[in-house]
């Protein structure tokens, strides 16, 4: 029998051992021995929606991302696109070393001809500004294309320390807003008159076309006049639609034009203007965005106006058309199929 302190030499030794191939694995200590590994990964993530569902590998096709250090300086850039990004574990790996640093992404740049980006080799976090293309026509910036789907995404003070005797890998989750929505306006009539794509020129008109680096919309933003990329023309009856009654009842037609905007702003002076072209009245001129919260109502209420507008981004407004081709304002307005009827503004 061994005395109590030699079978308490034996219990350590097993623990001496792996803390001596620990030094041996990954150390300074010597200078032939390399350092342990440290890794800095980048992901991203896209649940910023009104239902909260994580919708980046559906919803975001490619991702370019920038870091900078403490003093703004730019030290390193990747990207990805494609199907990779669709892999639950999709992650970009960086070469950075023990620091602190800020980082910037725009995602959705691949194949996208709607936005510019300034640059791809920044010196600062400040060049990374996003501008809209537009057309000049008649003295506007005119934008009637369908957009595809732009993010924007930032972490500031991500700390990557590095542990010199053991393995470590800091991965960052950058988190997307997208700053890209649809709006469908829909034109009815009230009594049965047919309506024509050529009654009406429906526009959309906001200060929005240029996204400093972090997402703001600058103040010196030129306008943009947003024209649909997309008109319908439907009917409907305005009987049970399970009846064979229908063929003597009046028909209802409607237009639906589709435009896609910018991001969205609570103190944008944006509007939505509908000029009858038969005498070149302007029919229709209200706040859009205003009409947008006005329809958030109790249900997003959790929710601020400007994190309501950037997790929403397809709207609705539907207006009726009387037989004068006018706006019959009496019966409100249908908001993401909701009826408002706030103060009125003027047509004129």
């Amino acid at each position: 029998m061994f005395p109590n302190s030699f079978r308490n030499i034996f219990r350590l030794i097993p623990a001496a051992l792996a803390f001596i191939l620990t030094l041996a694995g990954c150390s300074r200590l010597h200078e032939d021995l390399p350092e342990c590994p440290a890794q800095l990964n980048v992901k991203f993530r896209f649940n910023y929606t009104l239902d909260r569902g994580e919708a980046f590998a559906e919803q975001v096709h490619s991702v370019n991302v920038w870091a900078f250090d403490q003093e703004g300086k730019f030290v390193w850039a990747g990207s990805a696109e494609g199907d990779r990004l669709k892999d639950p574990d999709f992650k970009i790996e960086t070469p950075l070393g023990e620091g602190t640093y800020d980082f910037v992404a725009w995602c959705g740049l691949a194949g996208n001809d709607d936005f510019s980006l300034a640059t791809y080799t920044p010196e600062n976090k400040q060049q990374l500004e996003m501008k809209l293309k537009t057309v000049e026509k008649d003295g506007l910036n005119v934008s009637s294309s369908h957009f595809k789907s732009l993010f924007h995404g930032g972490k500031d003070r991500v700390d990557h320390k590095i542990n010199p005797l053991a393995p470590s890998v800091t991965d960052v989750t950058i988190p997307l807003i997208k700053d890209t929505n649809d709006i469908a306006v829909m034109l009815v009539n009230q009594d049965g008159t047919a309506l024509n794509d050529s009654d009406f020129t429906v526009t959309f008109t906001y200060a929005d076309s240029w996204l400093a680096w972090n997402n703001a919309v600058r103040d010196d933003s030129p306008v943009v006049t947003y024209t649909p990329w997309s008109v319908l023309y439907g009917e409907t009856t305005k009987g049970r639609a399970d009846t064979d009654e229908n063929d003597d009842l009046p028909v209802r037609s409607s237009l639906l034009y589709e435009m896609s905007v910018s991001r969205l702003m609570v103190d944008g002076n944006a509007y939505l203007d509908i000029v009858r072209n038969t005498d070149g009245v302007r029919i229709i001129h209200i706040p859009l965005i205003d009409y947008f919260i006005y329809a958030k109502g109790n249900r997003f209420d959790q929710y601020s106006d400007q994190e309501y507008l950037d997790r929403r981004s397809d709207y609705s407004a539907l207006f009726f058309i009387d037989n004068d081709l006018g706006w019959y304002a009496a019966a409100g307005i249908y908001i993401c199929g909701w009826a408002v009827v706030p103060p009125q503004s003027d047509p004129v």
